[in-house]
């Protein structure tokens, strides 16, 4: 396999992605797995742990401009 040194991204014109769109994924997505138990469970505790995680998973997405790296 040849390396030719080019970068994909930008010659396809995608930017890529950062260390903070990345976290707020992982939050956003850890705060639905929390859901989802919390509606199990009917566990308010969880559902606080959800809500914090939403609510900073959505803050550091608009922090981290996550929607300007989509195509």
């Amino acid at each position: 396999m040849k390396v030719t040194g080019v970068d994909v991204a930008s010659e396809t014109g995608h930017h890529k992605a950062n260390t903070g769109s990345w976290l707020a994924v992982v939050l956003l997505i850890a705060g639905f797995v929390f859901g989802c138990f919390a509606l199990i469970f009917a566990s308010v505790p969880l559902w606080i742990v959800t809500a914090v995680l939403l609510v900073g998973g959505g803050a550091i997405a608009l922090a981290s401009r996550i929607m300007d790296q989509a195509y």
